[in-house]
């Protein structure tokens, strides 16, 4: 496990906090007390969408499935800040931050996010928060290497006898910590690159917990530093001491 510091240029390409919540809000009530606070400060992009889909089995003649698109939903709208840097979800099942690169610190994420929350809180009331998590999306960009564990420690191992060029992959994790009781689903994936060029590895850690909290409650901004705290236990303990010297 490599030592566990500040990165001054950290792969992040996104950071994310994230609350599922209960409210009795309309979607068009919230909309409109968003726009009456001049959408929190940020730019309204769109609607947020759900989109519902079914299958249906056809008996008649051939027995075969039907897929059927269902009715499309909108649940919320997308906001984005006016660098276009922070991307904010606000709808009646959840209020979601993203901060895009270049990744600036969790402080300045957290400092936003709860601005952005109080004003989602006066304008959707909801009651509880049901889901707390934090997600961080990271492109390792690791110079091309021919044993990957130089710098990954849960690097893929074929067996004996396998071609050794290796291209692409996909690892799926699912982590339970007792400690914060959470769950993290760890990905690492590869996605086919030239050999010759910076292998764009993704290190995908998110780490949520499904608990109540009262929607005003203080504590969970606390608990969400427990998961950012858990985040960089997994992160450094994916990496070698020669992979974090890239980002030093």
């Amino acid at each position: 496990m490599a030592q566990i510091r500040h990165l001054p240029n950290a792969p992040i390409t996104e950071a994310l906090i994230d609350f599922r919540v209960e409210a009795p809000v309309t979607v068009e009530a919230l909309v409109g007390a968003l726009a009456q606070r001049d959408n929190l400060g940020y730019r309204k992009k769109g609607p947020i969408v759900r989109s519902e889909f079914g299958f249906s089995l056809n008996v008649q003649e051939e027995p075969r499935a039907v897929a059927h698109a269902g009715r499309a939903t909108s649940i919320g709208v997308r906001l984005h800040s006016a660098d276009d840097k922070y991307v904010a979800q606000l709808s009646v099942e959840g209020f979601t931050l993203s901060r895009l690169e270049p990744y600036e610190s969790w402080e300045n994420l957290v400092q936003e996010a709860r601005r952005l929350w109080q004003g989602y809180l006066e304008c959707l009331g909801p009651s509880r928060i049901t889901r707390t998590a934090t997600r961080f999306i990271n492109n390792l960009r690791l110079p091309p290497a021919e044993h990957l564990e130089l710098f990954l420690n849960l690097s893929p191992a074929l067996p004996p006898g396998v071609p050794e060029t290796l291209s692409g992959f996909l690892q799926r994790f699912v982590i339970q910590d007792a400690k914060t009781e959470a769950t993290v689903i760890l990905t690492q994936a590869l996605e086919e690159a030239p050999p010759e060029k910076p292998l764009p590895i993704i290190l995908d850690i998110d780490a949520f917990r499904f608990q109540g909290f009262a929607a005003d409650e203080p504590r969970v901004w606390e608990y969400l530093n427990q998961l950012r705290e858990l985040k960089n236990r997994i992160f450094f303990g994916c990496l070698t001491e020669a992979a974090i010297q890239l980002y030093l």
